[in-house]
């Protein structure tokens, strides 16, 4: 892989993350105790450039741990791989980012606000797992994205997560209470 040119090794790092994160993303949301460590980037009730870095460290650890072991595994070059760690910074924050550009064109090729904005939507739930191309969310049946429409709320009904940085890092680890994402 890393003899490849550097713009085919990143297209190929950005589809091969994707996938691994979709399904790590999407085990976060279906297992309870993993789901306890994903809730507390779902309980933000307003989306801003600084949602997408509300996330409990081990939510952290596990999925970008999962998701780079097989970029390393294929041997792609360490500058296609730090070539992606500086697109996927940016995508995270533009995707969480409170702006309603207009981007219908993108919808379906590259994960947009609108289309992240569902994910993290009060209702439906567990919807748009990818985090960089939409399309496989249509390929495994989780993609949601009402034409012109904005979510109407955001965050967990019932709000169960607390507030502050560590009430919620000890938070996933406490008595199992009923939480469903």
């Amino acid at each position: 892989m890393a003899s490849q040119p550097l713009a085919l090794q990143l297209v190929e790092i950005v589809l091969v993350a994707d996938l691994t994160q979709y399904w790590v993303h999407r085990a976060f949301h279906r297992v309870p105790w993993l789901w306890r460590l994903h809730a507390i980037h779902h309980s933000s009730e307003t989306l801003d450039w600084l949602a997408g870095s509300r996330l409990h460290l081990v939510d952290i650890v596990v999925t970008r741990g999962l998701s780079f072991v097989p970029l390393y595994v294929l041997g792609f070059a360490a500058p296609a791989v730090y070539a992606y760690l500086v697109f996927v910074s940016f995508l995270a924050v533009f995707i969480h980012a409170n702006v309603r550009l207009d981007l219908r064109a993108l919808d379906w090729v590259l994960v947009t606000p609108r289309f992240h904005h569902w994910h993290h939507a009060a209702s439906p739930v567990d919807k748009n797992f990818a985090v960089h191309l939409p399309w496989l969310d249509r390929l495994f049946g989780t993609a949601y994205l009402p034409d012109g429409r904005w979510p109407a709320a955001y965050g967990i009904d019932g709000h169960p997560v607390p507030e502050g940085y560590w009430r919620q890092l000890a938070w996933p680890f406490r008595p199992e209470r009923s939480l469903t994402s």
